[in-house]
């Protein structure tokens, strides 16, 4: 997700050289947050239900942190993370994931985090790559054993529209490998597209599965107000 890349940005307070383009405003809006809001999701294909992200900012003495939980149509928890905002971009320092199984029995898993690096707020003019990696275990199939690592390359601006209103955006391209040792060693690998809208944060993912199957989702709405199972 090839992977030999690094660049880390989490806790660096290195001096921003000239050629360095400014992003934190194509992220979530952070700084309006701090009531939580919900961020909807629909799949290109129809037969997908939407999905949803909740996000809320919490501010601890001098740092100020970002929970995620992601929700299915049926609004149950798929995974949940925290990100700690820095001047330089953020930093995933908290990760949980949840496997549901036929009987509707959930079993999760708290990732092990190699590097958390999450989104750069500044990007270098023409490239730079920025890694994530996560290693995890479900505790009730402690044989198995899965690694996802991601790299994230700044590619450019484009647009996206919103509501039927056209809102400035970048391009990310994100390179993925996801490793299941389970019963020996399986590799597969991903080329995705991510777009993020300034005043919004991710808008459009697209996943190319094969030569004629894509997993592709954008928001389509975002709604105010904190989630009552917090």
């Amino acid at each position: 997700m090839v992977l030999m890349v690094f660049l880390g940005f989490g806790c660096q307070q290195e001096q921003k050289k000239s050629e360095e383009i400014d992003i934190e405003s194509y992220y979530f809006p952070i700084h309006k947050l701090d009531g939580g809001m919900m961020f909807v999701y629909k799949y290109k294909d129809a037969m997908m239900p939407e999905f949803y992200w909740h996000l809320k900012t919490n501010k601890q003495q001098d740092s100020l942190y970002l929970k995620i939980i992601e929700l299915n149509g049926d609004f149950i928890v798929q995974q949940q993370l925290t990100e700690q905002i820095y001047p330089s971009g953020t930093r995933i320092i908290d990760y949980q994931i949840m496997d549901i199984d036929s009987l509707g029995l959930i079993d999760t898993a708290t990732l092990e985090i190699q590097n958390g690096d999450s989104y750069p707020f500044y990007v270098e003019n023409g490239g730079g790559v920025y890694i994530f990696q996560v290693n995890w275990i479900f505790p009730k199939n402690p044989e198995s054993k899965y690694t996802l690592i991601r790299n994230r390359r700044y590619v450019g601006d484009t647009t996206f529209v919103f509501k039927g209103k056209e809102v400035p955006a970048i391009t990310f391209s994100v390179k993925e490998l996801f490793v299941n040792e389970l019963d020996g060693r399986q590799e597969l690998e991903f080329n995705k597209t991510e777009i993020y809208a300034k005043g919004l944060g991710l808008v459009y993912s697209k996943n190319p599965l094969n030569d004629s199957l894509s997993l592709e989702y954008q928001l389509v709405d975002t709604l105010a107000g904190s989630l009552l199972l917090e």
